[in-house]
């Protein structure tokens, strides 16, 4: 007599969303199968449980780690139990493919909870249901869709937070992270400046504390996604649509705008390729002062392969154009750093007149800060009061969660404000003595500095850009504030007592 084969088959479960991971759903769909698996004598091989993944395409991990299973037992694996035809795919051509390559290997789709098998009936009401399930898909991506539309309109993001934001409980719509926000408002406003690649960029912001939400250092392609990403504007861009945010915006539209026009695509260069080589710092800092094109460098080779370093202009056309040594030029750049170094004298004197404005800057803070805490006091009050009237059920629970949420929400900003006036810790003598030994020692700084610092420090010292060079030496420039004061001061104009607009900035 012919031994009767034992029939065989696996389990594959599916949620669609995190929620239902938590609850009953997968555990009540295995359970259901197995107890089908005994009913119809199915030995069970292998159980596959997909938890949170969506089957509108077939890129699902256990999924296919149960289709491979399968083609690697060919023939041997008799059914594919789910628990509804819609646990195996939502698209109908999708199902009609695995359908095929299961058929391939032997093994044929079984629903706990619908009739479907390998009769007429049951190959037609397998389709049925594939198109139902297809339909059913569309409809929830329509409604979806549809409401996050409404959303939209109204300025909330419904997608997660990116990086410098985060949604608080009970809140919809996403507020900037305190600990992240100022990283991001600093990554567009240095590379704004067009002195850092991507790669610098996010070198600069490690070393000053940025981690992603995973604890990692950000890299080169986090911080170009940071860069092109509107939302840090308060705009959304979504499905070929803009709309206005209602949070805050970390940064202003006009800031995002000219970091765009920073880029041309490329990781490794914040700005066109050209216009960046560490070999020659002063090119398009420097200009001829006859035609007042700026200098650029280049290296050209010799007879024995050896390179040779110059600075020149880019069009041979003016009169004084001509070679000039790296060594050569970059020595009389440091000679004029050396002749525009402020004194002893000047430095002195320019410590005592901040110390000055910044006492006075002091009292006036503290007298708003005293002024503040008095608010706060006050609402201090109001808030025990609401629970006093809370107690003496004059407030119902609503009422009471609302009034005490928004007058400690008023306490907060006045906090807020008090800790961004808070100054008189802030040493002012150790502030500026960091800032001399960068301004005391110009030229060592220029000498002893990375490109990209270079080039800030260049900025920082000319901030038009701008050097003239006629073949022979430099002219002087327009000065940065602390360099042309010193200018004047040495040169007896007397210019060095505070002027109107040369406040030293407090902290924010």
């Amino acid at each position: 007599m012919e031994q009767i084969r034992q029939k065989t088959g696996i389990i594959y479960c599916r949620v669609s969303s995190k929620d239902q991971v938590s609850g009953t759903s997968l555990s009540s769909q295995e359970r259901l199968c197995n107890e089908y698996a005994q009913r119809e004598k199915i030995k069970i091989l292998g159980v596959y449980i997909e938890k949170g993944e969506s089957a509108k395409t077939a890129q699902r991990t256990e999924f296919n780690n149960a289709i491979q299973f399968c083609a690697g037992k060919k023939h041997k694996v008799n059914y594919f139990i789910v628990w509804k035809v819609d646990r195996f795919a939502r698209n109908k051509f999708d199902h009609a493919g695995i359908r095929v390559a299961l058929k391939r290997y032997g093994t044929e789709l079984r629903s706990v909870t619908e009739p479907i098998d390998e009769t007429a009936t049951g190959k037609m009401m397998e389709g049925i249901l594939s198109s139902v399930a297809e339909f059913d898909n569309d409809v929830r991506t329509e409604r979806t869709k549809g409401g996050m539309l409404a959303r939209l309109r109204e300025g909330v993001w419904c997608w997660q937070a990116p990086l410098g934001y985060y949604r608080p409980p009970k809140t919809s719509n996403i507020v900037p992270e305190p600990s992240v926000a100022p990283y991001i408002r600093l990554a567009f406003e240095e590379y704004a400046k067009g002195t850092y690649t991507y790669k610098a960029l996010a070198e600069f912001l490690t070393a000053r504390g940025l981690r992603t939400r995973q604890g990692k250092k950000p890299c080169a392609q986090l911080i170009e996604k940071i860069l092109r990403n509107p939302l840090y504007c308060g705009l959304m861009d979504v499905w070929g649509e803009k709309w206005e945010g209602t949070y805050e915006p970390i940064i202003s539209v006009d800031l995002f705008t000219l970091c765009q026009g920073k880029n041309k695509g490329s990781i490794g260069h914040a700005s066109p390729r050209s216009a960046n080589n560490e070999n020659f710092p002063l090119r398009r800092l420097v200009i001829c002062s006859e035609c007042h094109q700026p200098l650029t460098g280049s290296a050209p080779t010799g007879r024995k392969s050896v390179k040779y370093p110059y600075y020149h202009h880019q069009k041979q056309g003016c009169e004084k154009a001509k070679f000039v040594p790296k060594e050569n030029f970059e020595q009389l750049f440091v000679e004029l750093l050396n002749d525009i170094t402020p004194s002893q004298r000047y430095e002195k004197l320019f410590k005592a007149i901040v110390v000055d404005i910044w006492s006075k800057k002091i009292k006036e803070f503290d007298k708003h800060n005293v002024q503040l805490r008095k608010e706060i006091e006050q609402l201090e009050n109001d808030r025990q009061e609401i629970f006093n009237l809370h107690r003496a059920y004059k407030y119902t629970d609503e009422d009471f969660v609302e009034q005490k949420a928004l007058t400690e929400e008023r306490i907060t900003q006045k906090r807020l404000l008090i800790n961004d006036t808070w100054i008189e810790e802030y040493d002012i003598n150790k502030a500026l003595e960091h800032c001399f030994n960068f301004v005391r020692n110009t030229a060592k700084t220029w000498l002893s500095a990375d490109y990209p610092t270079r080039l800030r420090f260049q900025k920082m010292i000319f901030p038009e850009g701008k050097v003239q060079f006629d073949g022979e030496g430099f002219g002087i420039a327009k000065l940065s504030p602390i360099y042309e004061l010193s200018r004047e001061f040495d040169g007896k104009k007397s210019g060095l007592v505070a002027p109107s607009g040369f406040e030293p900035e407090l902290p924010h």
